[in-house]
């Protein structure tokens, strides 16, 4: 069975959160929304390791825009107590990390509406 390598563009839902567990080797998980429908956001966690978790721990804060190139798609099913259907959830796992910017670049980039205030005549 191969598997499946995914390419994703978003912004972070919440600030990164690293860890260190008792085995030494660190990681850090991180949560991302993206566009996936018009007016409709899609969302998935993301775990990654190495430098690309270092980086993404020190310099990422919610509403960071970011790219993981190369991440291992994995999931998982389960069944969610009182309903008979299966739930499938989707996370990555490593790949590398591109930084695209920040919360506050895309907000500098969107141009205030003018008031009639604003007009100086």
């Amino acid at each position: 069975m191969s598997a499946c390598h995914v390419n994703i563009i978003g912004r972070l839902t919440a600030d990164p959160e690293a860890k260190v567990p008792a085995s030494g080797a660190s990681y850090t998980r991180l949560r991302l929304a993206w566009n996936a429908r018009k007016d409709e956001p899609g969302y998935i966690d993301a775990t990654l390791f190495g430098k690309s978790g270092e980086i993404a721990a020190k310099y990422l804060t919610k509403g960071s825009q970011l790219s993981i190139m190369g991440a291992r798609l994995e999931w998982r099913q389960y069944e969610k107590e009182g309903e008979a259907t299966k739930r499938t959830a989707y996370s990555l796992v490593g790949g590398d990390l591109i930084l695209l910017g920040s919360k506050n670049d895309a907000e500098q980039a969107s141009p205030k509406a003018a008031t009639d205030d604003d007009i100086p005549f």
